[in-house]
């Protein structure tokens, strides 16, 4: 039987390579991203929200559970953890304001607060009332505050390796920022899109090349609304980030379900933040998982959809 596999194995992989010698990038993309999303059970789909048009994947059945994207990512971050996901929840996993396929106007404010507040649009729009919400990075510091502003909303909160804690140690990027260097997440080109995969993951999962290259491109194509939008959430002095919507103050007595989850070898966020977030929840679940980086739903999406199982069962 292993042999069998084995003999699979390397007929896909064959079949993979002779594919990027004879169809174009973008349509090899379109094809891995299509394919992951058939194996989560999601769908796309779209929704007119005031003057913005946000686009999602959806699947799944079962209680709904919200998932936020990071800085620079887009609702895809979440196929590979929405696999082992769809068969308990509804899953729903937009592209945030000004990422992705939804609108992005360059004169719209996207800090923590008014992000929140057009999330809040969105799932009015789409009629759920409560639900699970989680956020990674920058997803994280908006689902925080959102957790704070609509409280009757969010049943259990989870926040993979959140943007907005004060008071953390300074990650290897913040670091580099206070020395004047550019942050990692602003891509000017494909060898920077490629040193960042580099310091998103401790183990690098594999990744089509066909996904690389147009994940450079929209970066590249995408620099200069990122790099507004990077200020904004950031607010910079000197290097360090001064968050406008700190989680460490809005969550201070946050009395819901809340996990918070972080990989131990993060370069982006230092994991210090759990322990800053612990003492200030009145019902927390602290997850450092080992040897993993800032993306633990793309790098070990089995074991964190086991975290959030567990997590969501005890409640």
């Amino acid at each position: 039987m292993m042999k069998i596999l084995a003999y699979i194995s390397a007929g896909l992989l064959c079949l993979w390579l002779i594919l990027t010698f004879l169809i174009p990038n973008e349509r090899l993309f379109q094809l891995s991203i299509a394919a992951e999303r058939y194996f989560a059970g999601l769908t796309v789909h779209k929704v007119q929200v005031g003057e913005l048009e946000i686009e999602y994947l959806r699947g799944g059945q079962g209680p709904k559970l919200l998932l936020l994207h990071g800085f620079g990512a887009d609702k895809d971050n979440w196929n590979r953890l929405a696999h082992h996901l769809t068969k308990s929840f509804d899953v729903i996993a937009p592209d945030l304001p000004g990422f992705g396929n939804s609108s992005k106007d360059a004169s719209l404010d996207y800090d923590a607060l008014p992000q929140a507040k057009r999330l809040k649009q969105f799932t009015d729009a789409l009629g759920i009332s409560t639900f699970h919400l989680a956020g990674n990075s920058m997803g994280g510091y908006i689902a925080g505050n959102f957790a704070v502003l609509y409280p009757e909303s969010v049943q259990s909160l989870m926040l993979l390796a959140p943007f907005g804690v004060t008071g953390a140690q300074s990650s290897e990027m913040f670091i580099e920022l206070a020395q004047g260097k550019s942050p990692r997440v602003l891509v000017e080109n494909k060898e920077q899109f490629r040193q960042l995969l580099e310091v998103v993951f401790v183990e690098p999962p594999f990744i089509p090349q066909a996904i690389v290259d147009h994940l450079a491109q929209q970066a590249e194509q995408s620099l200069a609304l990122n790099t507004r939008i990077f200020h904004q959430i950031h607010h910079l002095d000197q290097g360090v980030p001064q968050p406008s919507s700190p989680l460490n103050r809005v969550l201070k007595g946050y009395a819901a379900p809340t996990l918070v989850l972080w990989g131990d070898k993060d370069r982006v966020l230092d994991v210090s933040g759990a322990e800053v977030l612990k003492p200030l929840l009145v019902n927390p679940r602290i997850e450092v998982m080992a040897n993993v980086g800032h993306l633990p739903m793309i790098e070990v999406p089995g074991q964190t959809a086991d975290i959030i199982n567990d997590f969501i069962d005890m409640q």
